[in-house]
C-alpha cells in the first residue's frame, strides 16, 4: 500500500469516527436519549468498541480495529461473562430449535 493510500485511509477512519462522536454527543446535548439508554450509550467503556467498529469497516489495516474491539471486550468482560452465564441456560432449547428447523428446511429442499 502507498503511503498517499495509507494518509486516506487513516484520515477517513478518523474523520468518520469524529462524525459519529460528534452526533452522538450533539444527540446527548438535545436529550434525545432516554436517560436509561443514555447511560449504556455514553458509558466509556463503549468507546473503544464503536471506535474499532469504525476502524474495521473504514481502514484497511484492520489490527487497528481489532486491537480496539479487544480493549473495549476487556473493559466489558464482567458484563460478558455475566452474560455468557445467563445464555447457558438456553443453549439446549435454541439447539433443539436449530436442529429442527434444518430438518425441516432440508425436507422442503428436496
Amino acid at each position: 500500500m502507498s503511503k498517499i493510500s495509507a494518509k486516506r485511509d487513516n484520515r477517513l477512519a478518523w474523520g468518520v469516527t469524529l462524525l459519529v462522536f460528534g452526533c452522538i454527543f450533539l444527540l446527548r446535548q438535545l436529550n434525545v436519549f432516554p436517560p436509561e439508554i443514555a447511560s449504556h450509550i455514553f458509558d466509556f467503556k463503549n468507546y473503544p468498541l464503536i471506535m474499532g467498529l469504525i476502524f474495521l469497516l473504514t481502514h484497511s489495516n484492520k489490527n487497528i480495529g481489532i486491537v480496539l474491539i479487544v480493549v473495549g471486550m476487556l473493559f466489558r468482560l464482567s458484563d460478558i461473562i455475566h452474560f455468557t452465564r445467563n445464555i447457558s441456560d438456553y443453549i439446549w432449547p435454541v439447539l433443539l430449535i436449530v436442529a429442527g428447523a434444518i430438518l425441516v428446511l432440508g425436507v422442503k429442499k428436496k
